[in-house]
């Protein structure tokens, strides 16, 4: 057995990836997982063709995907942006449409750490517990009224040097703001954004490792992952 999967077997992995099907939380672009091939009716395999927005489920945005900025595709960044060790700010005290403060980050890093270079800070809201699989405008209340980071928060992040940002909504940004100023802040910076994730809450604040890899998509503004993390396992 190698030293890596002995290692490993200390951790546990918590799937921070929400399903893919119809019937999700999705704006007004739709998500098609459309028959292609059947063995029922003659063919010798079963396939399917999806039909998919780059932004839809759990999802990561490069930061060529806002208007402007000459950053980088999905197929342009390293892997190894892709992953890192979490750092996890528990929020979920916080209501509809709130933004988090600087100041509530500097007391959580009071608290634990400080954020490092490079890091990965994931923001557990509690939001996921409002996606559901039935579609549908008077349904979509994960869409609706999410929380988020307030601009401030986004520059702090920037100044912290962090490579990625991620949270259990639909947006990083709060949905009081139409302008999305924290999608303003972090992109240009090369700050990657990583958003619909659920889950978090089985996170601690420091000690895991989150893997969120996108597929090589070409001139890609952003693209759904099967997002992941290895955790310390509870004693």
């Amino acid at each position: 057995m190698s030293k890596l999967t002995e290692f490993l077997k200390e951790y546990s992995i918590i799937d921070l990836s929400h399903t893919f099907e119809e019937s999700m939380p999705r704006p007004q672009v739709p998500y098609g997982h459309i028959p292609w091939k059947n063995h029922d009716k003659g063919d010798s395999f079963n396939t399917f063709m999806i039909l998919l927005f780059e932004h839809a489920g759990t999802h990561v945005d490069a930061p060529i995907h806002l208007g402007g900025v000459k950053g980088q595709a999905i197929d342009e960044i390293p892997l190894s942006t892709w992953m890192g060790e979490a750092i996890v700010i528990d929020v979920t005290h916080k209501k509809d449409k709130e933004y988090v403060t600087v100041e509530e980050v500097k007391d959580w890093e009071s608290k634990h750490v400080e954020i490092p270079k490079d890091g990965v800070v994931l923001f557990n809201f509690g939001w996921d517990k409002n996606w559901t699989n039935n579609y549908g405008v008077e349904n979509q209340i994960y869409l609706r009224n999410n929380p988020g980071i307030s601009e401030d928060v986004a520059k702090y992040l920037v100044s912290r040097e962090v490579k990625m940002v991620g949270g259990d909504i639909p947006t990083i940004d709060s949905d009081v703001d139409p302008l999305e100023r924290s999608h303003r802040v972090l992109l240009p910076s090369g700050a990657l954004i990583l958003e619909n994730l659920t889950n978090l809450g089985s996170l601690p604040p420091t000690g895991s490792f989150l893997i969120a890899t996108p597929l090589k998509i070409k001139d890609g503004t952003g693209c759904p992952v099967r997002a992941f993390a290895f955790a310390p396992k509870m004693e």
